[in-house]
């Protein structure tokens, strides 16, 4: 069993981690990425990843991968693995499908109609963006398009509906979402839902503070909030 510090992880423990090719000096190298907890010379939570993979062995006892570098054994645990992320190289990951069937928790859409959408946060994803998920009027499932834009003074992150406003027959249809990026917060300086309601979930470990929805919302993780209620809805 591992060392156990005094916040509760285990030496060298990652958090919503997963393994993934990176390109180095012409050749394909597997690396984890996440969040980092005791690992000394990394602040709590700080996002990354280690040198290159040498083996990965499955501890069931303590439900985790243990994850061997050239320097440093990894603890990663069943359930903090980014799932939406492994699923691009799950041959990647020993009885991956089989640990996925058990610990993996989707985003619960129970009740979730058309009116609405769920803008998905979390810690240890850049500029706090993990998904949006909301139906096209007709039922079926929206998509959207998700990218940074670099400022001179703050960073901004962009979210726009998979169709134009010409495309739908009203122009209140179209999505066009747009928050400033700070630490530990964000702003909304753009936010059409296309008439949608919008409720924000925190996926993360550390509270975040949200803003540009009328008044402060701080969101604490695995809560989800009704941020912006659309003027004619039963919500």
């Amino acid at each position: 069993m591992g060392v156990i510090m005094e916040n509760q992880y285990k030496l060298n423990t990652l958090r919503h981690w997963y393994l993934a090719d990176y390109e180095w000096k012409g050749e394909k190298v597997l690396l984890v990425w996440g969040q980092f907890y005791n690992r000394p010379g990394f602040y709590e939570g700080m996002n990354g990843h280690t040198s290159i993979v040498q083996s990965i062995k499955i501890n069931q006892e303590e439900k985790e991968y243990e994850i061997q570098t050239k320097n440093n054994l990894y603890h990663c645990s069943f359930d903090s693995c980014f799932f939406e992320r492994q699923d691009d190289s799950p041959y990647k990951l020993p009885e991956y499908e089989t640990i996925k069937a058990e610990y993996y928790k989707p985003v619960n859409t129970e009740g979730v109609s058309t009116n609405d959408m769920i803008l998905v946060v979390a810690d240890y994803n850049d500029y706090y963006f993990e998904s949006l998920i909301y139906q096209n009027p007709d039922g079926s499932k929206g998509k959207y398009s998700g990218y940074p834009h670099i400022g001179m003074f703050t960073d901004t992150f962009l979210i726009n509906g998979d169709r134009e406003p010409y495309e739908y027959d009203e122009e209140s249809e179209y999505i066009d979402i747009r928050y400033y990026v700070d630490e530990g917060s964000f702003e909304f300086y753009s936010l059409d839902t296309g008439e949608r309601n919008l409720w924000i979930e925190n996926r993360g470990d550390s509270t975040l503070y949200i803003y540009g929805c009328g008044s402060e919302i701080k969101l604490e993780p695995g809560k989800r909030v009704l941020a912006l209620k659309k003027k004619y809805s039963s919500v």
